[in-house]
């Protein structure tokens, strides 16, 4: 099957995150060409369907047809949500396959900087904050960890050596704590 490079770049975080919201997919495009219309992703979605490549899931949903029928991961929506805020250019690499995080990318700090920055998505479930403390030590300390918390208040819980953030979701949108400063 023909494919053109925008569908292949779909198709392949796809195949990473197996289903995203609808509303994640224009700004998901727009990493790679900012002049992306909301018509021109409807048109990649109508022939990745036709082509049996994607199959929706309820009203806001898509995900790849290997995975029909199985729940979507809100922790992966939640890890693709970090990725969108703070992306100014497509992932260099991405991957869900580097446990214990839910999602590994690198991006590119400027368009014509060189500079290339690891981050790692780990949600942190209430609870499993000395877990994930005991995880973490034994991690590589090049990549930037951002954990995802459901309150701010786990943040006392964790024990990290690495640099890392607290994500929590408020009022709808992302808030970015750095690490040691998450009480201010």
């Amino acid at each position: 099957m023909l494919l053109t490079n925008d569908q292949r770049f779909l198709l392949d975080i796809l195949r990473e995150v197996r289903c995203m919201r609808l509303d994640q997919i224009l700004p998901l495009m727009r990493l790679r060409d900012p002049a992306k219309a909301k018509s021109h992703c409807e048109a990649i979605l109508r022939y990745l369907r036709y082509a049996g490549e994607l199959v929706p899931v309820g009203d806001n949903l898509v995900c790849l047809a290997e995975f029909r029928g199985q729940a979507a991961d809100p922790e992966m929506l939640c890890a693709l949500d970090i990725l969108l805020s703070l992306a100014i250019g497509p992932p260099l690499q991405l991957t869900s396959r580097r446990p214990p995080y839910k999602l590994c990318f690198l991006l590119e700090r400027g368009r014509e900087s060189g500079k290339i920055d690891a981050f790692a998505v780990l949600p942190v479930e209430p609870g499993r904050e000395q877990l994930v403390s005991i995880l973490l030590a034994q991690q590589s300390q090049d990549v930037t960890v951002l954990l995802s918390l459901s309150d701010l208040e786990q943040h006392r819980l964790l024990h990290i050596n690495q640099r890392h953030y607290f994500v929590i979701r408020k009022e709808g949108r992302l808030r970015f704590f750095k690490g040691g400063e998450a009480s201010q």
